[in-house]
């Protein structure tokens, strides 16, 4: 299944229901979050190459729908981010705009800072060390590691409390992506329980090995990988 595509079983979802987002950090389970929902039934849209995060952007600029362009297609959105040496969105912290335009549930999806501090920065590393500098530079004024991290601990810190102050509880759910059981999604999401047999870890941090060969292996072979093997080989070459 590709990403945004559903439904995959029909055992829940489709469009009916409330628009779900997801406006936790990049890199706490974007991806997993995405792909649960598409099996289960619910269509959702993530990333879409960094163009979901720049159109939010140009809707708000111009006092149009926050989501106009997807949200008649699709039901919850995720990984609303993009970024890059000489620019950067984040749109998922446009929440206010969303539930202002829709209402709907929010997932805080979260991890353990210090493993999504090392997350972040090994992810953008593989875009090679002169683009994350380039990034780390323009989004903090610093390409020193401590500096950068110290800076993704303030960034996140002030998103959640203003997520927490913002949002009302019934409406969210702080969801750590390492230690709670699926079956939190599928309660507050209306889903039956049964959907949690979908979940499952994607995307995972890569070691060094991994990131080697993220490196080394050229991108027409990669693509060229059968999707759920590229999965299954991340998830193996996971920290």
């Amino acid at each position: 299944m590709k990403e945004g595509e559903a439904p995959m079983d029909g055992t829940a979802g489709g469009m009916d229901g409330p628009r779900i987002f997801q406006v936790g950090m990049q890199r706490c389970g974007t991806t997993a979050i995405a792909l649960f929902l598409g099996r289960c039934g619910v269509p959702c849209v993530h990333y879409d190459e960094g163009r979901l995060a720049k159109r939010i952007r140009v809707n708000l600029a111009r006092g149009d729908r926050p989501l106009a362009g997807y949200d008649d297609r699709y039901r919850a959105f995720c990984n609303m981010n993009w970024n890059a040496a000489d620019d950067y969105c984040d749109a998922f912290k446009a929440f206010a705009a969303f539930r202002s335009a829709y209402g709907g549930r929010f997932i805080l999806n979260t991890r353990p800072a210090d493993r999504w501090v090392r997350s972040v920065i090994a992810h953008k590393a593989l875009r090679g060390r002169r683009e994350a500098d380039a990034h780390w530079t323009l989004r903090f004024g610093t390409a020193d590691p401590e500096a950068v991290a110290a800076g993704l601990r303030a960034e996140r810190e002030a998103h959640h409390r203003r997520v927490l102050a913002e949002i009302p509880a019934d409406e969210l759910l702080v969801f750590d992506i390492e230690s709670d059981p699926p079956e939190r999604l599928c309660d507050f999401l209306g889903l039956p329980r049964g959907c949690a047999r979908h979940w499952r870890r994607e995307n995972a941090t890569m070691n060094p090995l991994g990131r080697f060969l993220a490196v080394a292996v050229p991108s027409a072979v990669k693509r060229r990988i059968p999707r759920h093997w590229r999965s299954a080989v991340k998830n193996r070459l996971a920290r």
